[in-house]
């Protein structure tokens, strides 16, 4: 069954704020006359949102990948930050990283800090088959901070996500070095809502806490 791709957008925007240990992907073919195209369709979005604690204790400039495979850099001043690209090539690399740089001065406080960094995809390949999925951090994680000694232990962890997307339209994780990021490509979880949505099953059964 075809999806419309900006209704799956927008519902990667809404569901993707809570993940599980799920990692899938899913490829359609119509039944009913496929439309071909002469070459693939990608839609590629990232999203980034941090708790307003981040944003008072640490500086955040978010590094992605473009869909010409360049490196870009943007400044983030609110809590929440999304891309959305096309490509019409295959293969091709998604990758984001929020660089988390503490302030200068940091007082003793409570903060609650976290972070949801994801990257996702929908492509139309050139028979008809379409591809989609999405790959985050531990979105359900919150750590608590005291001092800037704690608020930089946390902002050294930001996850990077980073995926590869091959010409049949199969992604797997993958490495890209923005220069200071560490991890080898993210933790490879997927938005649990998502996950239900494209299979039709019931995110109050699967993605219960």
């Amino acid at each position: 069954m075809k999806r419309n791709i900006l209704f799956a957008l927008a519902a990667f925007l809404v569901c993707g704020l809570t993940v599980t240990l799920l990692t899938q992907c899913k490829k359609d073919k119509s039944s009913n006359n496929p439309v071909i195209v002469n070459h693939p369709e990608v839609t590629m979005r990232y999203f980034v949102s941090v708790s307003p604690d981040v944003l008072n204790v640490a500086d955040i400039e978010i590094n992605y990948i473009d869909e010409t495979g360049a490196k870009q850099k943007e400044i983030m001043t609110s809590t929440v930050w999304n891309k959305l690209l096309t490509a019409n090539s295959l293969p091709l690399t998604e990758g984001v990283w929020a660089k988390l740089t503490p302030k200068a001065s940091i007082a003793e406080g409570d903060y609650q800090l976290q972070i949801k960094t994801a990257a996702s995809y929908m492509a139309e390949l050139a028979d008809g088959t379409e591809a989609y999925e999405a790959w985050g951090n531990d979105f359900d994680e919150v750590i608590p901070a005291e001092n800037a000694d704690e608020v930089a232990a946390w902002c050294a962890k930001s996850p990077t996500v980073a995926i590869t997307l091959n010409e049949a339209g199969n992604a797997q994780l993958t490495t890209v070095d923005f220069g200071g990021n560490s991890g080898s490509g993210g933790g490879g979880l997927l938005a649990c809502e998502l996950f239900c949505w494209i299979w039709d099953l019931d995110p109050a059964v699967y993605c219960a806490k």
